[in-house]
């Protein structure tokens, strides 16, 4: 492995190390809600699981219902720092393995795009990781993350602009107040204005739209990454989407390896 493929793969590791620190601690924050108690109870998830055998469902059931469900999580907590300083394979697979269950607990992913931006990571970095002297493999593992991410982007933009709320302007607009934040006086002043909610809708639709052009060169590619992580977190501070600022910027590095860059 050359340099390039080093420094990407640790970038990456360590920031999707953050992203999941910041995810767990979100959902043990929430274990009220997935208690005996709460609204989102085992009992009522595990029958989704009646397709595998009895054996199996126990197995599931064991883990997944509460309170061994706050072991799965603490332990994806404590692998998660853990790998912020030390980059073993046992942690890779416990973070990943960890995280699959989590998924499982929610029949799916819990917060959508973050959760499976997530998932892509980890599972590329464990595969480059477990089979670190295979060359082929980092490569492929960190041009997947990339891919990923670029249609990430170009898809978003391509759904925009088929619909013509958002050519209008109107869908930003009504995201912008249906928010449950409290929007800041200057945010709900701008996007009151017609004309700038049609420019800034034409200007997230084409900057994703745009994003493939990232690989063309390291500073082209830069240039989206900047714009891309101010994208997320004007996201971050008008709706609160903390977790997809994390999970993307964790994939950047993979993207700047593939335009050519770390080289």
């Amino acid at each position: 492995m050359n340099s390039a493929e080093n420094i990407a793969l640790l970038l990456t590791s360590k920031l999707i190390a953050i992203a999941l620190i910041f995810q767990t601690i979100e959902l043990i924050q929430l274990k009220n809600t997935f208690s005996n108690a709460g609204i989102w109870i085992w009992k009522d998830f595990k029958q989704d699981f009646s397709i595998f055998p009895r054996s199996v469902q126990q197995i599931i059931s064991l883990i997944l219902r509460y309170p061994n469900f706050l072991f799965v999580l603490n332990l994806r907590l404590i692998a998660a720092f853990c790998l912020l300083f030390f980059q073993v394979k046992i942690l890779f697979v416990l973070l990943l393995f960890s995280t699959i269950l989590i998924l499982l607990r929610w029949r799916g992913t819990f917060n959508g795009g973050s959760d499976y931006m997530t998932l892509v990571i980890l599972m590329s970095i464990t595969l480059a990781t477990l089979f670190k002297n295979k060359n082929l493999v980092l490569l492929g593992c960190l041009w997947y993350i990339g891919i990923q991410t670029c249609l990430s982007y170009f898809i978003s933009g391509l759904v925009k602009v088929k619909v013509k709320k958002w050519r209008e302007g109107s869908a930003l607009k009504a995201f912008i107040f249906s928010s449950n934040y409290d929007q800041p006086n200057f945010i709900k002043q701008f996007f009151k204005n017609k004309t700038l909610c049609l420019l800034s809708s034409w200007a997230v639709i084409c900057f994703e739209l745009c994003f493939p052009l990232a690989f063309l060169n390291p500073t082209i590619c830069l240039l989206f990454i900047i714009t891309a992580f101010v994208f997320h977190l004007g996201n971050f501070y008008v709706f609160g989407l903390n977790r997809f600022l994390f999970a993307w910027l964790a994939s950047y590095p993979a993207l700047y390896f593939c335009s050519g860059g770390w080289g």
